[in-house]
């Protein structure tokens, strides 16, 4: 699918949902032990309420077995009509995850739009409404593919922010 794909857009009232199929392009060809690739295809999500967007997206590396074509499929069946409000959190996250079994990567596009929408309502970072210290928040990795030694050093340079 070509970047260049139109938004999908959904109006529910209360809520609108808007997607489209995106290829984001690696900085380096990323190799594990069983394939290589240069790309990553995602599916950009935004939900609005109240003029307030959301952002999220799905990715689908090839080890989900999920597709563009499988999230664009599932986010089509959403329907959220039924709710009036993104504080509506737990019931509205508990509709996403009864559409389907699986969906992985569509349900956590959704979470994450949602839980954006919601932080910016709040003007609060998520580790403030949660009550969480940033001081000790636990580190994470950052995983450089199979390369040469010379590339592996490059890579670890650009990557040391994480």
């Amino acid at each position: 699918m070509s970047n260049q794909s139109q938004w999908i857009n959904k109006d529910f009232g209360a809520f609108k949902l808007r997607f489209r199929p995106y290829t984001l392009t690696l900085n380096h060809v990323f190799t594990v032990a069983s394939f290589s690739r240069s790309t990553t295809p995602i599916v950009l999500t935004e939900l609005e309420y109240d003029g307030i967007i959301g952002y999220g997206e799905a990715s689908m590396p090839p080890y989900l077995g999920e597709s563009q074509e499988s999230v664009l499929s599932f986010l089509n069946q959403i329907d959220l009509t039924g709710f009036n409000s993104p504080f509506q959190t737990e019931d509205i996250l508990h509709y996403i995850d009864q559409i389907a079994l699986k969906n992985t990567a569509a349900k956590a596009a959704i979470d994450i739009a949602l839980h954006d929408v919601l932080g910016k309502i709040m003007n609060q970072p998520y580790y403030k409404i949660w009550g969480l210290n940033p001081d000790r928040i636990p580190p994470t990795s950052y995983t450089i593919g199979i390369d040469s030694e010379q590339m592996i050093r490059k890579k670890v340079a650009e990557a040391d922010q994480f």
